[in-house]
């Protein structure tokens, strides 16, 4: 649930990598590796020197695949100052993380009231560089910004960041902290805890990479551990409160993770990483969707060569009509990994069809989408948006609508469709285009890059709700507050009466 971490930053990924290891290289020169003193012989040395080595090594590699968000806002009540790392691949992380954050966001009374988060658009400026993270330090240390120290947010009410401990071969330990008295001279609502802004807190966790599963880091230890306290040398070596962890000090797990911390870094394979690592619950998505497709094969070419450069997935709803005429472009839409959902078999406007024939054009495209390559379908958008009770029943599939028309098939204007997304997108949108349209297609470019721009994360229509379950005969016309049509759990979709 991916931008920084959508958009590839490459200069700042490559400075990122040389800080992390070299920082790795310099801090606690002075360590001793549990059963293996500096001191000892030649073969102990080169042992230490060897877990050096590969320790730093495994912080430049994580830290070129480490992707930066921010959530920050000085404007509400409490302020937040939230930055996060993701990694792709590890989702387990990701949603663990993303726990502890929006716990601490609900306990400080930044839900206002209500049953969830409503996303806060940050501009990507404030997105910390990726060394931030990954410098060896205690779990309860505060990452050091690695970025222009004027753009790494004010401290709010809740200041909290989430940072590398250690890794190796396919283990990642990492916590995630908020600062102690964060904001303790904000005025407390009724609806914030009353210990929302007292103490500090830490969370450690211990993520298997390969498996993609992610422990509390207490299941690493026989005793009780403060997490806070849990750090790692530069030789990638566990330690609590500054002393290595003793080998009885270790569960099973704990000495299989102490072992590969020695050993080359192995990352997740096969992440796609257009794939934000948080939700849309956290994060102020976006989906971007294009109907009445498949267009001309030049033009819808063209569209997935530009959502192929800016790095983003889409969501098309198709004619199928359109699907026969066309199959091979929906081949390759869907081996690019953008989703593909149903728009009737030849766009009537299905509120004045009876439901026999409304189920016969949802069943007919679906048939050829799916004969094309393109998979099953679950989305529906019906023709002009256009439903009654009975119509929506008929679908089998839930509705799809929008909250933000470009009007792209009255302008045929590539600007004017840049400008609607520019000025209409909100946290939770769902933006309806036209890929049949060249103008349109010609707009996407620069559309994408908007987007990103400012600070949104592109997202299929199936992320932008997920977890929610989207149930047939409901619609959908975006996600969170922003609109009173919008999907959150107060209101989850729309029925007809």
């Amino acid at each position: 649930m991916t931008h920084t971490p959508l958009r590839p930053f490459s200069s700042l990924r490559r400075a990122a990598a040389l800080t992390a290891a070299s920082t790795a290289l310099i801090l606690l020169s002075g360590c001793t590796v549990a059963g293996q003193n500096r001191d000892d012989d030649a073969t102990d040395e080169a042992t230490v020197e060897a877990y050096r080595k590969t320790s730093a090594d495994n912080l430049a590699t994580l830290t070129k695949a480490l992707r930066s968000y921010a959530v920050v806002d000085e404007t509400s009540t409490p302020g937040l100052n939230a930055h996060l790392f993701g990694l792709p691949g590890a989702t387990s992380l990701g949603a663990e993380t993303e726990k502890v954050v929006l716990d601490s966001f609900e306990a400080a009374g930044a839900f206002a009231g209500r049953k969830a988060f409503d996303p806060v658009l940050t501009d990507p400026s404030q997105r910390w560089e990726a060394a931030a993270f990954a410098t060896p330090q205690t779990a309860s240390a505060s990452p050091t910004p690695t970025s222009d120290p004027t753009a790494d947010g004010a401290d709010g009410d809740v200041d909290i960041s989430n940072r590398i401990i250690a890794a190796g071969g396919s283990y990642l330990v990492s916590a995630v902290s908020q600062k102690e008295n964060a904001g303790s001279g904000a005025t407390q609502t009724p609806s914030q805890s009353p210990t929302a802004k007292s103490a500090g807190s830490t969370r450690a966790f211990v993520t298997d990479l390969a498996s993609d599963t992610t422990v509390d880091a207490g299941e690493l230890f026989t005793g009780d551990v403060d997490p806070a306290a849990l750090s790692a040398d530069d030789t990638g070596t566990l330690s609590t409160g500054g002393k290595a962890v003793p080998a009885d000090g270790l569960s099973a797990l704990g000495k299989k993770v102490a072992k590969a911390l020695h050993t080359p870094l192995t990352l997740p394979a096969d992440a796609d990483d257009r794939d934000p690592d948080f939700s849309c619950a956290l994060l102020p998505c976006v989906a971007l969707t294009y109907d009445d497709g498949p267009g001309e094969t030049d033009v819808e070419d063209r569209l997935l060569s530009a959502a192929k450069t800016a790095n983003v997935r889409l969501t098309y709803f198709l004619l199928g009509k359109n699907v026969k005429h066309n199959p091979g472009v929906v081949k390759r839409m869907a081996e690019a990994g953008h989703e593909i959902g149903n728009h009737s078999f030849n766009h009537p406007q299905l509120s004045r069809k009876s439901p026999d024939a409304v189920k016969k054009q949802i069943e007919d495209t679906d048939k050829e989408i799916e004969a094309a390559g393109g998979g099953k379908s679950t989305l529906v958008r019906p023709p002009y948006g256009a439903l009654t009770k009975a119509t929506a029943k008929a679908l089998g599939h839930p509705s799809i609508m929008w909250d933000v028309d470009t009007e792209d098939w009255r302008s045929k204007s590539a600007s004017m469709v840049v400008q609607s997304v520019q000025t209409a997108t909100k946290p939770g949108s769902v933006v309806l285009m036209h890929s049949i349209h060249p103008s349109t297609v010609d707009a996407a470019p620069e559309v994408f890059s908007t987007v990103l721009d400012k600070g949104f994360y592109p997202v299929t229509v199936t992320d932008l709700f997920a977890p929610q379950k989207l149930e047939k005969s409901a619609e959908y016309f975006c996600r969170g507050y922003s609109n009173t049509l919008c999907s959150n759990p107060e209101h989850p979709d729309v029925r007809r009466n």
